[in-house]
């Protein structure tokens, strides 16, 4: 039995599909099936009923599952504990405000440390700047189709949502919207050297839509602003959702798949495996 059957065996559980599984754990779908097979194949039995809806456990799944979610949480206490005992002490992560200010404060309060510095910024460029220079160690965001010469290890992925001021006359009442609805909406949107932007523009145009464009606005946060004030909507990242008021809806937008898979990239692998450790 090995770490990452147990790793593929759970997120598959989490989601009850094998796509959204691949997806989470940045692996193709038939190299996920091999791991669950191969973990099958170690334990004697068949773990998962399959059917044209998603995946169940079986049984077998059934007896599996608290002893996996045991030896999971074990190994990572494992891992972050050697990595702490070596020497990250004044290490620099750079993020974009959104990352900085929800995932890795909760994510570092377990390491019971207080000797890394972070550095703020909303463009991947910039970050890859810093990187090449030696400003920051290790840096979080999407780097997928970015060409650079740095270690990146997949450390967690998002999806993307509508975030509207709740008294808007469309979609302010809305559960979910489709992407025909919205494509030809105008967006406040984030800037060009943003991810985020990069992944919805792209997606846009595959989807055959342009994107169209009110307002550039560096920070999302800012962006949010804009919309409380019920000035207009925009795309953003689940992340987001995570600290809205109440007058801030986020809508979920059917035939919109697109994921954001952040990474940590690291000038150092050594590092970018102990920062991994800590922060996931």
């Amino acid at each position: 039995m090995r770490i990452e059957w147990i790793e593929a065996f759970l997120t598959t559980v989490e989601t009850e599909s094998f796509t959204k599984a691949s997806e989470l754990l940045n692996m193709t779908q038939p190299a996920l099936s091999k791991q669950i097979r191969n973990l099958e194949s170690d334990v004697g039995a068949e773990l998962f009923a399959r059917s044209t809806t998603g995946v169940k456990l079986t049984k077998a799944g059934e007896q599996l599952l608290p002893a996996s979610k045991t030896i999971r949480n074990e190994w990572n206490e494992a891992k972050k504990a050697i990595a702490l005992e070596q020497g990250l002490k004044g290490i620099t992560i750079g993020a974009w405000p959104s990352v900085a200010t929800s995932y890795l404060p909760k994510k570092l309060a377990y390491t019971n440390r207080s000797d890394y510095n972070l550095k703020i910024s909303h463009s991947y460029v910039d970050l890859l700047a810093l990187l090449k220079e030696g400003t920051i160690d290790v840096a979080l965001f999407d780097d997928t189709g970015i060409e650079h010469p740095f270690f990146s290890t997949f450390l967690f992925s998002e999806g993307f949502l509508l975030y509207t001021h709740r008294d808007h006359p469309i979609y302010g009442k809305k559960e979910k919207v489709t992407f025909d609805e919205i494509k030809e909406e105008e967006f406040l949107m984030l800037l060009e050297t943003c991810d985020a932007r990069r992944l919805i523009q792209r997606e846009f145009e595959g989807l055959g839509a342009k994107l169209h464009i009110s307002s550039e606005i560096e920070f999302g946060h800012s962006i949010l602003g804009f919309i409380e004030a019920n000035i207009g909507i925009s795309i953003l990242p689940d992340i987001f959702a995570e600290r809205i008021s109440a007058d801030i809806r986020a809508i979920p937008i059917d035939d919109f798949h697109l994921m954001r898979k952040v990474s940590i990239i690291a000038r150092d692998e050594r590092v970018g495996k102990k920062v991994l450790a800590m922060v996931k």
